[in-house]
């Protein structure tokens, strides 16, 4: 594909030099500006209305923050008070560096057993000698940590995890690559020649993204206080780890999703032996993705474009401040980005590798799909859909019928054990989705209705097909989300404009807008959803970034470069990222953000005695909490419900007394919040009023406040 129109807007623009770079400059220049001075609009969401006589602080825009990161720009600004001096203050405390030791331990015997694990599956794909180095080490990496997930899955659910058998069982699998690190070790001298990057390029990539890579490395080893992240990511992988198995949990619907990332939290708190600490390798690993995503993008661009478009791809992409956030916060949308990062390097690999290669090559590209489902349902929409169609004009292109039904193997050999998991725990291979084709135990009706109203999609009629709607995630996507970097939107487009490289530019181009029109009509359009498009977007930054080659572009591009890349440094070292108190005392922070999810919950936890569980009401970013509860997300069915529903008031005892209860905490802001317009809606049952009977019955004990809208209930 390579449409006239773009061939004679390069050529206008290289027959109007200087006027056409001059105008395409200015066009650049006022996008660049409106970006940075656009107030960021999560902020601007939750700052409140001034009383009378106050004044509204200054927006807070990316042009605020870097006029207030250097010293004096801004009259009477002094370092220690600039942003950048704020940051060095919270890198001071070093001594804490030694803290974070046994997390790094952990995490990096996690890696090598995965990059082993990884590299050995290429290896029995026959494709060891067809990658060189720098394509086994990314690409390793995705295979090994979908196969970690799914061994790490099989033998919780035999009960077999436990710190030793886990420890053991990653060197193991750490000492069968050993092969495969002795010929990474042969090959190292061939590093350069091999290397998508020339040695200048690899120098600027590493010198620029090493800030970032620290940062993020720093921001990972924190603790998170977000609410998903506390309610299942690690609240799921807290529970299996202290019941020495992996079981279904009726009260948490959303460990019934693919869960592999979330098996490295897992794996952590086994090595450690403990649920705190391993929670942190996790969120390193997580972070790690970030490194080998970065890895694949470069090869990528390098491939198809120049080395000038590999480390252009490479710093853009490490320096985006989604990308930061993510590395810092135990979501899994950053490891979703890597793989489909690596899927569009191992894809276009297949499709241009020999014949006799191509059916392997392709059960390598399921194996990351089905690595992608692993991690996260709607990858069935973002990756082994599409790159099954692809797979599919491959074999029709070289007339082998192998390449489609290997690929669906790679994506059935990840996916099987996940989907066989919610099979025999619910009967419905993909709960709590598809409940009107499969049905499924602990789900209801009702439920499902639930689920769909908060979930639901264009498609299925909760959302707006508005066009005003659909240009603002546009433009949000393009740039004025608080996360997304401006380098984007200036050089993607470019890219359609470099010769050589249209055709796989037209490619990439197609694929981000798949993955945008799927995200905007098949979810229900939360931001971090989009986030995969990043991935083929930096590799069209790259090669955009190399669309022509003169010095007056060189100099223009380096101008872009230096603006982007600091005002990401700035923001990412703001707490507006994530939490930045990069070197703070573990113990410490273990304590205070205690206090910031749910100070009244986790004041009740320190008056726990050993042997007393609490039941929660309302709330579920229990993951802090050090002694035993019980609880329930929103989505599943109501603990608090099942134990009194059209029960006698010693029934209600005994159910209580059975399941150990002593204290049942009610948390009525949550509540309140949830059945608040447009929220997710609680059970109408819960009230005060149902409360109050379960008192003077005699069945709990007055309430105690221990704040405005937080009460517990000693069981009698």
């Amino acid at each position: 594909m390579n449409p006239p129109i773009f061939d004679r807007v390069q050529a206008r623009l290289r027959s109007s030099w200087p006027f056409g770079l001059i105008a395409l400059g200015i066009v650049q220049l006022v996008w660049l500006g409106w970006i940075l001075n656009i107030p960021f609009p999560n902020v601007e969401a939750n700052k409140k209305v001034p009383t009378p006589g106050q004044v509204m602080a200054s927006p807070v825009t990316r042009a605020f923050l870097a006029v207030r990161a250097i010293p004096q720009v801004v009259p009477g600004v002094t370092f220690r008070e600039s942003y950048l001096g704020l940051a060095m203050g919270e890198l001071s405390a070093v001594s804490n560096l030694s803290q974070r030791g046994p997390i790094v331990a952990a995490a990096s015997l996690i890696l090598l057993a995965a990059l082993s694990l990884g590299m050995n599956m290429i290896r029995a794909l026959g494709l060891g000698s067809a990658l060189n180095l720098h394509e086994r080490i990314p690409l390793g990496f995705g295979v090994g940590i979908a196969g970690l997930g799914v061994l790490t899955l099989i033998t919780g659910r035999l009960g077999l995890i436990g710190p030793w058998p886990v420890r053991i069982g990653l060197g193991v699998i750490t000492i069968s690559g050993t092969r495969e690190w002795w010929l990474l070790w042969q090959e190292r001298g061939d590093f350069f020649p091999a290397s998508p990057f020339d040695k200048k390029g690899y120098v600027a990539a590493v010198l620029l993204g090493i800030p970032f890579v620290v940062l993020m490395a720093l921001a990972a080893m924190l603790p998170t206080s977000d609410f998903d992240g506390l309610e299942y990511h690690l609240q799921g992988p807290k529970e299996y780890y202290q019941a020495g198995q992996i079981r279904f949990l009726a009260h948490n619907v959303y460990t019934a999703m693919p869960f592999s990332i979330e098996m490295l939290h897992l794996l952590g708190m086994e090595i450690l032996d403990d649920w705190w600490y391993g929670a942190l390798v996790g969120q390193l690993l997580i972070m790690v993705h970030a490194v080998f995503a970065t890895g694949c993008i470069a090869l990528a661009a390098g491939k198809w474009g120049s080395p000038r478009a590999a480390w252009v791809s490479a710093v853009g992409y490490l320096s985006t401040p989604w990308i930061y956030r993510l590395a810092a916060m135990p979501y899994v949308e950053g490891p979703l980005c890597y793989v489909h990062a690596a899927i569009v390097y191992a894809a276009g690999w297949a499709w241009t590798c020999r014949d006799e290669l191509k059916a392997r090559a392709w059960t390598l590209v399921g194996l990351l799909a089905g690595g992608a489902m692993a991690i996260k349902y709607p990858s069935l929409v973002s990756a082994v859909i599409p790159f099954g169609c692809v797979a599919f004009l491959d074999s029709i292109r070289a007339k082998n019928w192998k390449i489609v039904p290997c690929f669906g193997l790679g994506v059935a050999l990840i996916m099987a054990s996940w989907l066989g998991k919610n099979l025999v725990d619910t009967g419905n291979p993909v709960y709590p989705l598809g409940y009107s084709v499969f049905g499924g135990s602990n789900w209801s009706p009702e439920l499902d209705k639930k689920w769909a109203a908060a979930h639901g999609s264009a498609m299925a009629g909760y959302k707006s097909f508005a066009l005003g709607e659909l240009w603002s995630s546009i433009v949000d996507v393009a740039g004025k989300s608080d996360w997304q970097s401006p380098l984007y939107a200036i050089l993607a487009p470019l890219a359609l404009l470099r010769a050589g490289s249209r055709r796989v530019a037209f490619a990439l181009w197609g694929f981000v807008v798949y993955l945008f029109l799927t995200w905007w009509l098949f979810t229900h359009r939360l931001d971090r959803f989009w986030i995969p498009l990043l991935a083929p977007l930096a590799v069209l930054a790259g090669l955009g970034a190399d669309w022509i080659r003169n010095r007056a572009w060189s100099v223009w591009l380096g101008i872009i470069l230096a603006i982007c890349l600091f005002t990401n440094l700035v923001y990412n070292t703001t707490a507006l990222a994530a939490l930045n108190e990069w070197t703070a005392d573990l113990p410490r922070l273990r304590v205070s953000l205690r206090e910031r999810v749910d100070s009244p919950l986790l004041r009740l936890d320190d008056t726990n005695a050993p042997g007393e569980v609490t039941l929660v009401v309302g709330q579920a970013a229990v993951f802090p909490m050090e002694h035993s509860v019980q609880y329930s997300v929103v989505f599943s069915p109501e603990i608090f419900e099942q134990l009194t529903r059209d029960r006698s008031a010693e029934q209600i005892r005994q159910s209580l007394r059975d399941r150990k209860i002593t204290r049942v905490y009610v948390d009525w802001s949550t509540i309140d919040r949830f059945k608040s317009p447009g929220n997710y809606g609680w059970t109408e049952y819960t009230t005060p009023e149902r409360f109050r009977g379960l008192v003077e019955a005699g069945v709990l004990s007055s309430p105690i406040a221990l704040g405005l809208k937080h009460e517990v209930y000693q069981v009698k």
